[in-house]
């Protein structure tokens, strides 16, 4: 389970890169249809789904604060997101990672001691 957490919290410990009102001035980007509660659909660490028995839980607050739940424990940072490129980019603990946000869910990737961990987060 600490491998699992470790792993979270690496991989989401950055900013999500967030909408510039000015530059874009679109109902989208002043609504931030990517703010709210995602969890974990799959988490997947070298071939394996871990999503059942590590359950997260990924809070986009509107004020661009985040928060990574599993366990009991929690991971808070900030975040920015770029509507127009679909990226997120969190920043936790001094580490900032950015990620792809398309058709309402997270996408996170990351190379963790040679192998893959992909996780995917949705509403």
């Amino acid at each position: 389970m600490r491998k699992i957490w470790i792993a979270a919290v690496l991989l989401l410990s950055g900013v999500l890169a967030g909408c510039d009102v000015e530059k874009m001035g679109s109902l989208r980007s002043l609504s931030r249809p990517y703010a709210g509660v995602y969890r974990c659909e799959s988490l997947l660490l070298a071939g394996r789904d871990y999503a059942e028995e590590y359950p997260l839980t990924l809070e986009l607050a509107y004020g661009g604060d985040f928060t990574l739940t599993m366990a009991g424990r929690e991971l808070r940072g900030k975040y920015t997101a770029d509507c127009e490129r679909g990226e997120l980019t969190l920043t936790a603990e001094g580490k900032t990672r950015t990620y792809r946000y398309e058709e309402g869910a997270v996408l996170v990737t990351e190379d963790l001691g040679g192998h893959l961990l992909a996780a995917r987060f949705v509403r």
